[in-house]
């Protein structure tokens, strides 16, 4: 005999663990793609050997970025204009993995509201919202 009865996991936080979920495995895909990409290429505008020797001889950040091929840290731009590059496609894996919680949040509160937990559903939309002002911001 059971001594405790078995829980049932709600749909709207079976939706969020599941989108999270693929999320983090095709963001780790594309984060592992781009980190062989980058030390396989040879012309890149940030050398991935150059860069690791630096971080391991212990550099600071300011003479790594200022002694680099592009003489200052790299923006949101950098990464936008050289989109093939592998340190570019790294880049956006971690996005893609960091910003997972947006939509799954944004699922997650269409089946609140379909659960008749509107509250929740309000509060997950404005989170998901807040989350993207934040990230994107």
């Amino acid at each position: 005999m059971r001594l405790y009865k078995k829980s049932l996991i709600p749909i709207s936080g079976i939706i969020y663990g599941q989108t999270i979920y693929w999320l983090t495995i095709i963001s780790s895909l594309i984060v592992l793609l781009g980190t062989i990409i980058s030390f396989l290429e040879r012309n890149s505008p940030l050398p991935a050997s150059y860069l690791l020797k630096s971080v391991i001889d212990g550099r600071s950040k300011k003479d790594i970025w200022t002694n680099s091929l592009i003489g200052e840290p790299p923006d949101i731009f950098f990464f936008l204009n050289n989109l093939s590059y592998g340190e570019s496609i790294t880049m956006i894996g971690i996005a893609v993995g960091v910003s997972s919680v947006i939509p799954a949040t944004l699922f997650s509160s269409y089946f609140l509201w379909k659960s008749r937990n509107p509250v929740f559903a309000l509060i997950a939309l404005i989170a998901s919202v807040l989350t993207g002002i934040g990230i994107f911001a």
